[in-house]
């Protein structure tokens, strides 16, 4: 029997978005590539504007998988806002990588997810890229 008689609410759409952007910064920062992945629907678009990348996730999969295993390689997310209908989440943080010449970078990040169905349909990546350019293009 349900308490008070009453069937559980169901939860609201944001809060099923905020459960669903939390999982995604877990999987990020514990850089669980598979987790990470499980987040997506299966025709899932990711872009990512400072290195352009435009794809369907599934073709990144082992790229996105060798990505979380590099030591320096990490994401931290200090903040998310999600849209009261569900439909978006944005995530805002800081991405580190080191460098072929081993020097680390950090640039503040935003992740906007667009979530149907309970997972996520497109991922847009906004950061700084001209200093990994810089960086990563060294002699």
């Amino acid at each position: 029997m349900w308490r008070n008689g009453s069937p559980p609410e169901s939860p609201s759409p944001e809060a099923r978005a905020l459960v669903l952007a939390k999982a995604y910064a877990s999987a990020y920062e514990a850089k669980d590539a598979d987790a990470y992945l499980s987040l997506f629907s299966r025709d899932a678009d990711y872009f990512d504007f400072a290195v352009q990348i435009y794809a369907k996730i599934r073709s990144l999969k082992e790229e996105l998988r060798r990505s979380f295993q590099r030591d320096d390689f990490r994401l931290s997310v200090h903040s998310i806002f999600v849209s009261s209908d569900g439909a978006f989440a944005a995530l805002r943080g800081t991405y580190t990588d080191t460098t072929r010449s081993e020097l680390q970078v950090s640039v503040p990040v935003v992740s906007i997810l667009e979530i149907q169905n309970g997972k996520i349909q497109r991922e847009f990546l906004y950061y700084d890229g001209s200093l990994f350019k810089r960086h990563f293009h060294a002699a």
